[in-house]
């Protein structure tokens, strides 16, 4: 005999677009909306706060998913604060700038906690979230689009949930010299438009040294005379400029990672200095974004594993190395697993800094991970996965090669719960969680785990 067919959930009948109801807003979603409660449905929120009722209208309700727009406000929240950039609520790009930056910790800590509520997982206690303020011109990576041509540039970023352009003159929590950069392409805007389809511009700032790295998104490659024309009207107005590169992309869809720019005029890396340790890093490289909060994050992570002399480290995810030439001056050596068009950068990096103990490797990380253990010993670990989680077979490998301590710094919330269960199956009890903010302003945070073998 079938099972009975379940009956179909109808949502309230307040919860239609158009209809208006009252709404206290709890927490902050991880999608960077504020969440309250309507006739036991959550109703999501742009540009509420937690403490706040307000005077909802409808907009959407679909299955699991009901979003609405405040149209009066009956109670303000504590920790509400003028924003500070003149286009927050309509550029996408900060969704939380409306929140004094205690709550906003606060907040994501809380999100975190929620992400490990989990069997087996109960008895982790989440830290307080760790963040390094002031939180403002810190971002030295920017990826600004370039709207519909109609005679005025528009130059900027999308808005919330668009593909709407918001013509930005500005942006608080860029570093400086991206804000010029804005400002350089947009006045050499007429050099530009008579050139193939212009997707935008992308920026890479070294903090410590002020050089600065200009990119062209193009959807169809330049010819000889565009470049020349490119290189004459930006050359001149970014101070601090010393490469200006090209970058192919499609018409649609974020930049493709692996890209490898073509070069205009200069040089194709900035100089960055961290701790101590330098960098070149490339325009599309992947290299913490924070320079206010890398060094902070660094030590966090050096505490963590609480390497000797005599031991070895591997790094997951180890990009440019970051992270892993730290790892290399705390052990008696790093070895970091990187992808291929991201090995000369970290290999050169190396170089520079006259590191003899660190190794790179681009294979399979499981395989990676065989390899260094059958040379030295290998007690200590430390993954930095992409959104998308852990690789499938490294956390089994590194048990197996005798990992003692994992360190896990996650940047999914919809991957942290998995990966906290990968670690635990593998026979790693997580004994810390703490929540490390890079991204000011908006709902992304970084959590810092550490396992240890039972």
């Amino acid at each position: 005999m079938p099972p009975p067919a379940r009956a179909r959930v109808r949502p309230p009948k307040a919860l239609v677009p158009g209809a208006h109801v009252i709404v206290a807003f709890e927490q902050m979603g991880s999608d960077g909306t504020a969440l309250g409660r309507v006739g036991g449905r959550v109703l999501a929120v742009p540009y509420a706060a937690p403490g706040e009722v307000a005077t909802v209208e409808i907009l959407k309700t679909a299955r699991g998913s009901t979003r609405g727009r405040v149209v009066a406000l009956r109670r303000p929240g504590e920790g509400v604060v003028p924003p500070l950039c003149p286009y927050f609520g309509q550029c996408g790009g900060c969704q939380w700038q409306h929140l004094n930056y205690v709550t906003q910790l606060e907040q994501k800590a809380l999100l975190v906690a929620q992400a490990l509520a989990r069997p087996g997982l109960r008895t982790v206690e989440v830290e307080p979230a760790i963040g390094w303020g002031p939180p403002w011109g810190f971002r030295t990576r920017l990826e600004a689009t370039a709207g519909p041509p109609d005679g005025a540039p528009v130059l900027g970023f999308y808005a919330w949930g668009e593909t709407r352009v918001i013509d930005a003159q500005t942006c608080p929590v860029q570093h400086p010299a991206n804000v010029a950069l804005l400002g350089a392409v947009r006045d050499g805007w007429a050099a530009l438009a008579d050139g193939p389809p212009f997707r935008g511009v992308i920026g890479r700032v070294g903090a410590a040294t002020g050089e600065v790295l200009l990119g062209l998104t193009v959807t169809e490659p330049l010819g000889a005379a565009a470049r020349t024309a490119v290189v004459r009207a930006l050359l001149d107005r970014v101070p601090g400029l010393v490469g200006i590169l090209e970058v192919g992309v499609p018409r649609r869809g974020p930049v493709p990672a692996g890209r490898r720019p073509s070069l205009l005029w200069g040089r194709t890396r900035v100089r960055e200095e961290v701790a101590g340790v330098r960098y070149g890093v490339p325009l599309l490289a992947e290299f913490p974004a924070n320079a206010r909060a890398l060094p902070g994050v660094i030590e966090l992570i050096l505490t963590a594993l609480d390497a000797s002399g005599s031991d070895t480290v591997i790094e997951i995810g180890a990009g440019i190395g970051a992270y892993t030439l730290h790892l290399a001056l705390a052990a008696g050596r790093a070895v970091g697993v990187t992808s291929g068009p991201l090995v000369d950068a970290a290999r050169a990096n190396v170089r520079d800094n006259r590191i003899e103990n660190c190794t790179f490797y681009t294979r399979d990380a499981a395989r990676a991970v065989q390899k260094a253990a059958r040379a030295t010993p290998v007690r200590l670990a430390f993954l930095r996965p992409d959104g998308t989680g852990l690789t499938p077979g490294v956390v089994p490998a590194l048990r197996r090669a005798g990992v003692e301590r994992i360190v896990y710094l996650g940047r999914s919330l919809r991957c942290l719960g998995g990966d906290a269960d990968v670690l635990q199956a593998a026979g790693y009890r997580i004994v810390r969680a703490r929540p490390v903010d890079t991204s000011p302003h908006t709902s992304h945070v970084n959590v810092l785990l550490v396992a240890e073998a039972g």
